[in-house]
C-alpha cells in the first residue's frame, strides 16, 4: 500500500499533463521510496518503466528494448544502439519514460550522456515525451547536471526525495497512540522502507526487538550495511559518527575524539555524511550560512538510536536474550533519548502549521544557543520562529511533568538574548493551570496529530 508523498505526486501529475517535453530527475538516498513513488505516479498511465541493471550496455539495451516492445504490444524489438532506441521512443506522443537507477547506464557506456543530450536537443521543441530518470547515487543531481556535463540545464524539474516527516511517518502505524507514534518515529526515522516494516498490532517494544535487536532481525546490521554500501574507509566514518554521538559538535572536537588528527580529512568524512543525510550541519537561528556558530549532529533518527543504544552494547547483544537486552539497555532510557529528537519534531510541526496558528507566515525557524556571561553557563532556546510580525521562542519538553510558570518565566528571561516578544511550549504531559490563561502558544502531543 502506498502512503503519503502527496506533494511529490502532485508535481509529477502536473508534469505528466504538460503539453511540452519534460525531463525530470528524482534523486535521494537509498530506501527513501523513489521507486515506490515512481510506480505510484504512473499507475493507469501510458508509461514505460525501465530499471537499469549493473550490467554491460548490450544487456541494458536488450532489456530496455524489450520494455519498449511490450509497451508497443509487439514483444521484443531488437535495436542496434541506444541512439536507435531513443529515436523510436521520441516518436511517441505523451509517453512517460522512466529510467530507474540511471547511473548504471552511464557506468556501462561513458558516451550515454552525450547521446541523450543530442536526442533531447534535437527533439525537445517538438516532443511531448515525459522523461524521468532516478537514482540513489550520492550527489547524482549535482554530478549529472553540473556545468561541465552534457546534460547541464536540460532538466525541466527535479524532486529531491527526503525522509517523511513525523506526521507522514505516523500514517504507517495508525493504531499506535500519539506518544508511541513520536517514540517509533524517533527510533526508526522517516524512511518508507523502514516504516513499512513496522507492525502497529505489536507494541513499541516488540517492534524494536523484532526489527533491530533479535539475532537475524531485518535491521540488526542496517547501519553497517548502509555504510559499507555507500562509503570507502568505513572505519573512519564510524569513528566520526561515534565522536558526534558522544557529544563532539565542532570539527576540531570531532577530529580529536575520532583520533584522526587531520581536520581536512575529518571534514571530508563529515561532508560525505551530510550528503548521505546522516549528519547535519546546524546553524544557529538567523546566523548567516558562513557563521562559525554552527555544530554537527546526527540527523538520521535510526543512526542516532543505533549509536545511543546498540553500537556500544554489541557484545552484550550477542549473548543476551533480546527482551533482556531491551530491558537492561533501552527501556528506562528510551524517553530520555526521545526527548532529544522531540525538538526536531516540534520544528517540523511549526514549519507546516505556524501560519495556521498565527495567521502569518514563518520567515525563519531554528534553534539558538549562547553563553550567558552573567550566569556563566550555556543556554539554549529549543525553537525560535521569526514571523512577519513577531519573534517567538518555544520550550519543548518530553517529560512526565507539566510545563509550569517557572519554566515559562525562564524561557522569557533567556529569550531576551534574541529579542523574543511571543512565547510558546510543546509538552508531552500538558500545562499547569496558571499558564493556560496567558497568551502563550501551548501545543500538546495530541495537537501534533490534528
Amino acid at each position: 500500500m502506498f502512503i503519503g508523498r502527496n506533494k511529490e505526486l502532485q508535481i509529477l501529475k502536473e508534469k505528466y499533463k504538460s503539453n511540452n517535453f519534460e525531463f525530470g530527475i528524482i534523486h535521494g538516498r537509498r530506501r527513501v521510496g523513489k521507486t515506490f513513488l515512481i510506480r505510484e505516479s504512473i499507475k493507469n498511465k501510458r508509461a514505460i518503466y525501465f530499471l537499469a541493471q549493473q550490467a554491460n550496455e548490450k544487456t541494458n539495451l536488450r532489456l530496455f528494448s524489450k520494455a519498449f516492445g511490450n509497451y508497443k504490444g509487439v514483444g521484443s524489438i531488437k535495436y542496434e544502439s541506444f541512439d536507435e532506441l531513443f529515436l523510436e521512443i521520441f516518436k511517441e506522443e505523451d509517453l512517460i519514460v522512466i529510467i530507474d537507477e540511471f547511473t548504471h547506464l552511464l557506468e556501462a557506456n561513458n558516451r550515454f550522456e552525450s547521446m541523450l543530450q543530442g536526442i533531447v536537443d534535437s527533439h525537445k521543441d517538438q516532443s511531448t515525451i515525459k522523461l524521468v530518470i532516478s537514482g540513489s547515487e550520492v550527489g547524482m543531481f549535482e554530478n549529472i547536471f553540473s556545468s561541465s556535463r552534457p546534460l547541464f540545464n536540460r532538466q525541466t524539474f527535479q524532486i529531491h526525495l527526503k525522509e517523511c516527516d513525523y506526521f507522514e511517518s505516523s500514517l504507517y502505524f495508525p493504531n499506535f497512540n500519539n506518544e508511541n507514534k513520536i517514540r517509533i518515529y524517533s527510533v526508526f526515522g522517516g524512511l518508507p522502507f523502514y516504516l513499512s516494516k513496522i507492525d502497529d498490532q505489536n507494541s513499541l517494544e516488540e517492534n524494536i526487538i523484532n526489527l533491530i535487536i533479535k539475532e537475524g532481525a531485518q535491521f540488526a546490521s542496517e547501519v553497517q550495511m548502509l555504510l559499507n554500501t555507500e562509503l570507502r574507509s568505513v572505519h573512519g566514518y564510524q569513528s566520526v559518527l561515534q565522536a558526534i554521538h558522544s557529544g563532539s559538535t565542532s570539527l576540531a572536537q570531532i577530529d580529536s575524539k575520532a583520533g584522526i588528527n587531520d581536520t581536512s580529512k575529518t571534514f571530508k568524512y563529515i561532508k560525505k555524511l551530510i550528503e548521505l543525510e546522516i549528519v547535519i550541519k546546524e546553524h544557529r537561528f538567523k546566523d548567516k550560512p558562513n557563521s562559525k556558530k554552527h555544530l554537527y549532529k546526527i540527523k538520521n533518527n535510526f543512526f542516532a538510536f543505533y549509536y545511543r543504544f546498540i553500537w556500544k552494547n554489541e557484545a552484550s547483544r550477542a549473548i543476551m536474550e533480546a527482551t533482556d537486552f531491551y530491558d537492561v539497555f533501552i527501556k528506562e532510557q528510551l524517553d530520555e533519548y526521545v526527548a532529544m529528537r522531540f525538538e526536531n519534531i516540534c520544528q517540523q510541526y511549526l514549519v507546516k502549521n505556524f501560519k495556521k496558528r498565527h495567521k502569518t507566515p514563518a520567515l525563519h525557524i531554528g534553534r539558538y544557543w549562547y553563553n550567558n556571561r552573567e550566569l556563566k553557563k550555556d543556554l539554549e532556546i529549543d525553537v525560535c520562529v521569526e514571523s512577519t510580525k513577531y519573534l517567538y521562542a518555544y520550550e519543548c519538553k518530553w517529560t512526565n511533568n507539566q510545563i509550569t510558570k517557572s519554566i515559562m518565566d525562564n524561557l522569557i528571561n533567556k529569550s531576551k538574548e534574541i529579542g523574543a516578544t511571543k512565547y510558546g511550549a510543546f509538552s508531552k504531559n500538558g500545562f499547569a493551570l496558571n499558564i493556560k490563561d496567558k497568551e502563550y502558544d501551548l501545543i500538546t502531543v495530541a495537537d501534533l496529530f490534528k
